[in-house]
């Protein structure tokens, strides 16, 4: 087999690993009410379903990095995903709300292996100049999950119960687990030797504390990823009860925003060719930061229309699909053998800011668009101030 159809595996293999969060969250969200009916409960519990899955992320990402780097990816990878084949039908047939909280916990952890593997995966394969490429190509398997999701999850709910949506998440993860098998280099298990202890996994993230570098890139990029997190907590409240848009007409502005995302990934592709990844983030994120102020001043003084709100809040995910690759390639730059808990702590601080925005979204809603703007401006500001002021200093352009 040729080295490019070995290479194009690797990608769609860790695409496809990347989308298991995104589905796991996505694909049952429909079916909320036909579940709090079935189990007993009321929709506000439910919502206690998604809460202990986000703890979950975060949770098995901090795990499940140090264990990467010292049992090797594709043995971490196996257990991870058993995890969560098990804890998928374990959802499927659970008979109460606290059963289901405490599947989807463990199918959190499980699942969130699939968060962290592939960014170290690819450092390790892939030479420094394709990184940001290849996190490009991935993305465009990984964004098209969201989009597709929930549109599954209620195809499913008109020809079948909720449960069967477990049941598909569980068969999918099988199936990835044979790709893994069958596609996935060998080199990629190798791992130190001797026994693994506990206290390793403080030590594995305590020993990220001097590499300035990641901590200036990963905590800049996590605070920017609240734009995103802030979009999908805020998109319902908005377009549903501001501008009074039916189901099917927020599911086609829910795709349009967030193919927002995968299209400008994909035009990271073609600008990496002539910019560097400093270039580009010198560039986009100041433009997010003015398109998230216009945002606001717009819906502050009620001068915006659906329209016009739905192109501001694309163009502004846009510059997150150009952000993200890059951010993530700089700031697992310094790292080999630690790049497994790099990774998970940038997708941790990532989980946790992401769910910080969205409680202070649904505390401060004011029933207009311009809370879920002016949350954005605070994280655009902020991933800007820490990248170009405070780290300054670290942020050197690449010697070619």
């Amino acid at each position: 087999m040729s080295k490019q159809a070995n290479r194009t595996k690797i990608i769609l293999i860790l695409g496809i690993l990347s989308a298991i969060g995104p589905l796991s969250i996505d694909m049952y969200l429909p079916a909320f009410k036909n579940m709090a009916a079935a189990l007993h409960c009321s929709q506000e519990q439910m919502g206690y379903t998604l809460s202990s899955f986000f703890f979950g992320i975060c949770l098995g990402q901090l795990v499940n990095g140090p264990l990467l780097d010292h049992f090797g990816r594709k043995n971490v990878l196996y257990i991870g995903l058993i995890i969560y084949v098990i804890s998928s039908f374990g959802s499927a047939f659970s008979f109460t709300v606290e059963q289901l909280i405490v599947w989807r916990f463990f199918q959190a952890i499980g699942g969130s292996i699939g968060m962290v593997a592939p960014n170290a995966i690819i450092r390790e394969t892939f030479k420094e100049a394709e990184r940001p490429k290849i996190l490009s190509l991935m993305m465009l398997i990984l964004g098209v999950s969201p989009i597709l999701a929930p549109s599954l999850g209620s195809l499913l709910l008109t020809i079948t119960d909720w449960n069967i949506i477990f049941v598909l998440l569980g068969i999918i993860t099988l199936l990835i687990l044979f790709l893994i098998k069958s596609w996935l280099p060998e080199k990629i298990n190798k791992h130190p030797k001797g026994p693994f202890k506990v206290k390793s996994i403080l030590t594995s993230y305590v020993a990220l504390l001097p590499e300035k570098q990641f901590l200036t890139f990963a905590i800049s990029g996590a605070i920017g990823s609240g734009c995103i997190f802030t979009f999908v907590s805020g998109a319902p409240l908005t377009f549903l009860n501001f501008y009074h848009a039916d189901e099917k007409q927020f599911g086609w502005i829910f795709a349009m925003v967030a193919s927002g995302i995968i299209g400008a990934s994909q035009f990271n592709h073609w600008v990496l060719k002539r910019f560097s990844s400093q270039q580009v983030l010198s560039f986009i994120l100041p433009l997010q930061l003015l398109l998230a102020i216009t945002l606001a001043v717009l819906s502050k003084f009620g001068l915006i229309n659906i329209q016009i709100n739905i192109l501001l809040l694309f163009l502004i995910l846009a510059c997150q699909g150009l952000v993200f690759p890059n951010i993530i390639s700089l700031a697992l730059q310094p790292f080999h053998e630690g790049a497994g808990a790099a990774s998970a702590m940038m997708g941790a601080l990532q989980m946790a800011w992401g769910s910080i925005c969205a409680t202070i979204l649904g505390l401060l809603f004011d029933g207009t668009p311009f809370t879920m703007a002016i949350i954005m401006v605070f994280c655009a500001l902020s991933a800007n101030f820490i990248l170009f002021v405070i780290g300054k200093k670290y942020f050197q352009p690449v010697q070619e």
